[in-house]
């Protein structure tokens, strides 16, 4: 996996009592291949490996990102 071949979508979902939970996925050939989710409230993230057979669906709420943002969640694991 080649960081030049990969694609980072952010998402940002609401939790209850206004807080957000921020999502970034990475994408190879439209395929998961991780996500990294940071919790706003609780100052915590959390990866999920292993997303291969997961395709990410089109939508508005998705946001190109980049690998820096994806490294600034994962210094909260």
């Amino acid at each position: 996996m080649l960081p030049d071949t990969l694609v980072y979508i952010r998402k940002v979902v609401w939790l209850p009592f206004g807080q957000r939970m921020f999502q970034v996925f990475v994408l190879e050939n439209g395929s998961v291949v991780k996500a990294i989710c940071y919790n706003e409230f609780l100052n915590k993230s959390f990866v999920i490996n292993g997303l291969t057979d997961f395709k990410l669906a089109d939508s508005n709420e998705n946001t190109p990102t980049n690998i820096d943002e994806y490294l600034k969640l994962e210094a909260y694991l």
